[in-house]
């Protein structure tokens, strides 16, 4: 039997592959948007997957709503995706492009080191670095029509080729974003990065920014300037708008109550949690449950 925080997290509408396309394999589905989004109604609403998902668009307009970021949609913009976030589409009629569903274990058999994914940026489940737009000369179109034709054909070891084409698209787009923050010093970048990935992961425990110093072994002041230095926010922003976006997740996908999602969230009450949401958001849980 679930206990009460997994029935939370389950309430949640939660994509499989299989669920949105009839495919031969769960571990991955290469398709163009126009006939998926007809075969797939429902994920125009906000829901999440469980799965990665990469989406280039060829022509078109519209937004693509990401954990309640609004985006545009253009054509060469690749929207990445990872497993968990919260997202909706709003395209225009003549809106087109090439989508590819994943799963985690789609590379587990083809690299040596199972956490490859995460070292790239675009995959943080912050969704800081998920939109990122190319330029044609960049080639990003014809590796993803490689992928489609691979997938369609469906010959020998067409799974390899697609996984060998994903990884070199990967690496492309994290130059991408690793040319645009050339002006930030690399160290303090990379203890930016490795800051975010550990309130990723523990940010439903560690509330306070001298615990993530600890583990990065920097003083709580030296994690503050970082922060300070580069974004411009401090490394307690940082963490509390990370739990505000799991906050909203909840809130808007769950059928759950508001003192619910405060104890799955690790408030000590609600009064607390509504507190907190209200100081940041401007907006009280109740009314942001209602609006969404």
């Amino acid at each position: 039997m679930l206990n009460k925080k997994d029935r939370i997290l389950a309430d949640i509408p939660t994509y499989s592959i299989c669920n949105l396309h009839d495919n031969d394999t769960d571990d991955v589905v290469v398709v163009s948007l126009k006939p998926y989004l007809l075969s797939a109604r429902s994920v125009v609403f906000p829901h999440r997957h469980s799965f990665y998902q990469v989406l280039y668009i060829t022509h078109g307009g519209g937004r693509h709503i990401i954990d309640f970021e609004t985006y545009p949609v253009n054509k060469g913009v690749v929207y990445f995706l990872s497993p968990g976030q919260i997202h909706e589409w709003d395209f225009d009629e003549n809106t087109d492009g090439i989508l590819i569903n994943f799963s985690a274990s789609f590379f587990s058999t083809f690299l040596a080191n199972s956490n490859y994914l995460n070292d790239f940026l675009f995959f943080s489940s912050n969704g800081k670095h998920s939109v990122i737009s190319f330029n044609a000369e960049e080639g990003i179109e014809h590796i993803f029509r490689q992928m489609l034709d691979e997938y369609a054909l469906c010959k020998e070891n067409y799974t390899d080729i697609i996984r060998a084409l994903l990884l070199t698209l990967f690496v492309l787009a994290n130059r991408k974003i690793e040319a645009g923050n050339k002006h930030k010093d690399p160290y303090l970048f990379r203890q930016l990065l490795t800051f975010e990935k550990l309130v990723d992961q523990h940010f439903m425990k560690k509330r306070l920014p001298k615990e993530y110093a600890e583990l990065m072994f920097i003083t709580p002041n030296y994690l503050n300037a970082i922060c300070n230095k580069l974004t411009g926010r401090s490394a307690g922003e940082f963490i509390r708008q990370r739990i505000l976006l799991e906050a909203k997740r909840l809130l808007v996908n769950s059928a759950f109550s508001v003192s619910e999602i405060a104890w799955q969230l690790n408030f000590d009450n609600n009064s607390y949690f509504s507190r907190f949401f209200k100081k940041y958001e401007h907006i009280s849980p109740e009314d942001f449950k209602k609006k969404k």
